[in-house]
């Protein structure tokens, strides 16, 4: 199993837009096989930071999700509210 982490920076003034795409794109997420979990965390010492976390049954499901036509559909209106670029960390889980 993998867990992915994306943190995102964006303009703290969209926290409404923000976090309604962050729960459409996991909403979309949950139907991709090899899903198992995911979490949106909001950093309550910096409004701009966001990070989304997800785990999957391996690294291929993630990467497939990755290229998915649902994936770039919301991910273009995400990256048009970003202050940065997003910074993705791929863990192996310990067992």
């Amino acid at each position: 199993m993998i867990t992915a982490i994306v943190e995102r920076r964006f303009q703290p003034e969209k926290v409404e837009d923000i976090a309604r795409l962050l729960v459409e794109l996991r909403r979309r997420m949950m139907q991709q096989s090899g899903y198992i979990s995911g979490e949106t965390l909001w950093s309550t010492n910096d409004p701009s930071l966001w990070v989304d976390v997800s785990t999957w049954t391996y690294s291929g499901q993630w990467k497939k999700w990755k290229a998915a036509p649902e994936h770039k559909e919301i991910q273009s209106e995400i990256e048009s509210l970003l202050i940065a670029s997003e910074k993705v960390s791929i863990f192996n889980i310990v067992r």
